[in-house]
């Protein structure tokens, strides 16, 4: 989808938003929300501050923004495995192989929703709602998929499936989080092996 900036000076420009979002996305996870300049969003979009501005409004707009970006590429993707046809328990991995990617990036490490929560805690109310939204439908999706693998004997049933969604999250937040600050992923696989021998019947 394109849409016209209209500069301070000069033509219009026409950009792709996602793009353009995709962009100040790798940013904003790289250096994190308050390190983030204009500057550097210039660089890597293209686009001037003013036009940053106009498109999507101030730094705080861009991020909500980025964020909702986020929960559309980086976690429906998730929701999406975790409700594939076949073994619960083989979307239950291949999820944690798609966060163990995460951890293994080397420039933005981690989750961008972990990063961001580590970073501002509840301090801006419009990003904690954004993350907020999609942690909740992860822990509702975890837990059906949790069902779903209990109901045919691959996932250990003396756990209920809501406790188990909400420690897959804090496996998965903590490690990831452990990742961005370390630079390190070791810690991640090692997490993620653990829990996945822990749940399996």
């Amino acid at each position: 989808m394109t849409r016209k900036l209209k500069e301070p000076a000069g033509r219009p420009r026409e950009f792709d938003r996602d793009a353009v979002l995709a962009k100040a996305m790798d940013v904003f996870w790289e250096y994190g929300f308050s390190k983030t300049t204009y500057a550097s969003l210039e660089k890597a979009t293209g686009l001037h501050r003013q036009s940053l501005v106009y498109a999507f409004g101030d730094k705080k707009a861009l991020f909500q923004a980025v964020l909702q970006y986020y929960a559309m590429k980086r976690v429906q993707p998730i929701i999406n495995q975790l409700q594939a046809p076949g073994s619960p328990l083989s979307n239950i991995r291949a999820t944690f192989d798609l966060w163990l990617d995460d951890a293994r990036r080397e420039a933005t490490g981690g989750c961008l929703f972990v990063n961001t929560c580590g970073e501002l805690g509840q301090t801006e109310p419009e990003f904690a709602w954004v993350i907020q939204q999609s942690v909740q439908q992860l822990v509702e999706t975890f837990k059906r998929t949790f069902e779903a693998g209990q109901s045919r004997g691959e996932i250990v049933s003396h756990i209920d499936a809501l406790d188990l969604a909400q420690q897959a999250l804090a496996v998965g937040d903590g490690a990831l989080l452990r990742s961005r600050i370390s630079n390190d992923s070791s810690f991640a696989q090692a997490a993620f092996r653990a829990f996945l021998t822990l749940i399996e019947a």
